[in-house]
Parts: structure tokens; sequence; C-alpha cells
């Protein structure tokens, strides 16, 4: 017995230790990008300068603000990718360079739109739903599928599930669905049960919202892709949260070897699904209907804002760039959607107030495809 918990007891003492010292790194500051205001700390005098002063106006540094203003003028509106986010990373830091994404996705005009749509419903949402007051005229005429992420019937605790959100949205009328897919099966086996679960809903008469998460975001891609525009004619929007589109590197590193530990044998074929050399691959091959709204949801934090359990991940993925704790930023943005990122939130953060966020996330994306032509 002592042999497996001395161990175990001096690992978690070690896992406290690290984070009450991360806790403290850093440089405070605080400021606006992407009309989000917060109060954090950065890993560096580039990335507090670029946050408290260079975004507020306040250029006092003539060299680098010229500097920064050359990436703007290099990067010509797209958003930045990998490479282009790991060489600002190299240059500057990784603050920095998250800082930078967070700014480039709130100048695209869609996003922009879609972000204040999302605060004002956010707002009365906040307010209205925990007194019972919220009332969603449209909920009768949409159904919202769910797909949960992986190992969801063994990580619970991390909202894996989606059961928050799930009971949040039938609270306000939604008709909501759940697919039972494998919990640790490969992305392919997955996606073909999504698409029966697509198709199944198809004579409802009512449009659908599918909702996704993390692994389930490359299913549900997948499964689109491989229905097609012909059996996906009731498919109105797809949320992609925190979506793990194009892979991991903590799977190609082996970085949660610890994960067997906890939760028991998984299936290898499952985790080799992740990797970024099939996710990459798979992710050309998504052709998602075009008639279909997909909306990018996930976090951006700072050394100052990860949180407890996304913190394992996210130190040794800054190696690589910018990233939520579990997936590189620009991985989790599929293409001719908006994205709608939440500065200081990450991987496991951003379910906080899941709850809220999905009635008003879904708010959103209805009175947004009612209002377009």
């Amino acid at each position: 017995m002592n042999k497996i918990t001395c161990p175990l007891a001096l690992r978690v003492s070690w896992v406290f230790i690290l984070l009450a010292l991360s806790a403290c790194a850093g440089l405070p500051v605080r400021g606006t990008v992407g009309g989000q205001t917060i109060e954090t700390r950065v890993d560096s005098e580039v990335a507090r300068y670029y946050l408290g002063s260079y975004l507020a106006g306040n250029r006092t540094n003539p060299p680098l603000d010229a500097r920064i203003d050359q990436i703007y003028q290099a990067i010509d509106g797209h958003l930045p990718g990998r490479i282009e986010l790991k060489e600002l990373s190299d240059e500057f830091s990784v603050d920095f360079a998250a800082l930078y994404m967070a700014d480039q996705i709130a100048r695209v005009p869609a996003n922009r739109r879609f972000r204040s749509a999302f605060d004002q419903v956010y707002e009365y949402t906040r307010e209205a739903f925990p007194e019972g007051r919220m009332q969603v005229p449209q909920a009768g005429n949409y159904d919202v599928l769910f797909v949960p992420t992986y190992l969801y019937k063994r990580l619970t605790f991390t909202g894996a599930d989606m059961a928050a959100p799930r009971k949040a949205l039938q609270k306000v009328g939604f008709t909501c669905h759940f697919v039972e897919t494998q919990d640790d099966g490969t992305i392919e086996a997955n996606a073909d049960l999504v698409a029966a679960a697509i198709r199944a809903l198809a004579p409802s008469g009512r449009r659908l919202i599918i909702v996704s998460a993390s692994k389930s975001g490359p299913e549900v891609a997948l499964a689109l892709t491989k229905l097609g525009p012909a059996e996906t004619h009731h498919v109105a929007a797809w949320i992609n949260t925190v979506g793990a589109l194009q892979g991991t590197p903590l799977i190609d590193d082996r970085v949660l070897p610890e994960v067997e530990f906890i939760v028991g044998k998984v299936n290898p074929a499952g985790v080799a699904s992740m990797t970024t050399t099939q996710s990459r691959q798979r992710f050309e091959s998504f052709r998602i209907p075009k008639h279909v709204f997909v909306v990018n949801y996930f976090g951006i934090p700072t050394v100052g804002s990860i949180s407890f359990l996304a913190s394992k991940g996210f130190y040794p993925l800054r190696k690589y760039g910018p990233n939520d704790g579990i997936v590189l930023l620009p991985d989790m943005i599929f293409p001719d959607g908006v994205t709608l990122a939440e500065v200081g939130s990450d991987h496991l953060r951003l379910n906080d107030h899941i709850d809220i966020a999905g009635v008003a996330l879904a708010v959103t994306v209805i009175n947004w495809l009612e209002s377009q032509p």
C-alpha cells in the first residue's frame, strides 16, 4: 500500500508547489483586447506593454511600436496560423502571440458583430436564467444535438458529458439529444455514430444545432463531410467548442501518460486518431456544407490565467506556441465560420459558466440565423 500511495502523495505535493509558483509567475497587467478587459499576468515585458499600452493607443516605445506595426501590416487582415504564431512566440513571447491572436480574431468584421450580439444576450441570460425568467420563443423550432468529448463516461468532473449546458437548454425550452459515442473510440468510428444521429433527426421538421467539444469537434466535422449537403439540409449550425480539429501535440509527445492511471485502460487506436499527423491530414478532407453556420468557441489564456487542470498541458505546449492547455489556438478554428474567443479562459475553465454561455450561444446563433437573408 505504501509503495503506491507515497509516490502519489509526493507527486500531488509537487503539483501544488509548482502551481503555487506558477500563480506568482509573470508580470501584472490590465488592458483591453478584442473588446474584453482583463487583469492578469503575462510572461514578458513585451506582452505587458502590448496589452497595457500599445492596444490602448499609448505608444511610448517607438522601436517596439514600429516592429508591432510591421507585424500588423504583414498579416494583412488574415488570422495568423501555427507557423506565424510560433515565430512571434520565439521573437517576443507566447503570451504576446496569444494576445495578438485575440486581437486579430476581434478585427474580423463578422467575429466583431457576433461578439457584440453574444455579449448582449449573455448579460441578459446571466440575470434572467438563474431567476427562471429566461424565455426563448424560437426554442420549439430547433433541436440541439450534443456530442460529448473524450472519456466523457469517466471524466464527468471536467464537464466532458456536457450535462450542464444540456440541462440549461432544456430548462429554457429546447429539445436536446445526446449521441452515445465510444468514450475512448476513434474519431472515424464516432463520426459514423454522429452521422447516424444527424440523419435520424431529419424527419422532426425542426432545424438542428449541433454542439461539440474538444475531440468531438473533428467527429462532427467528419460526419457533416460524409453526409454532405443532401443529408444535412436540416442542420442549421454547428457550435465547435474548444475543437481539437487538428489534434494535439500532447498526444504526439506523450505528455499525459498518467491518464490511464486515473481512468483505466484506453483504446490505443482512439489515442492515435488524435495525433497531429492523422488529424491534420483528416482536417484537409473536411467539407462542411455551405449552409451550416459554424461558430468556433474557445479560450485564450495567459500564464496568469491558466487553470489548475489545464496547466498540465499548457506549459509543455508552449514550445509550439500559444495554446489553451490542450490544443494550439489556430488548430481550433474551422474556416468560413465566426470565431468567439474568451480571453483569460482555457480548455477547461471555459466550463466555469457553461450553462449561461450555452444558452446565450444558442440564442445568439438563432438570432444570427434568422436575421440573415
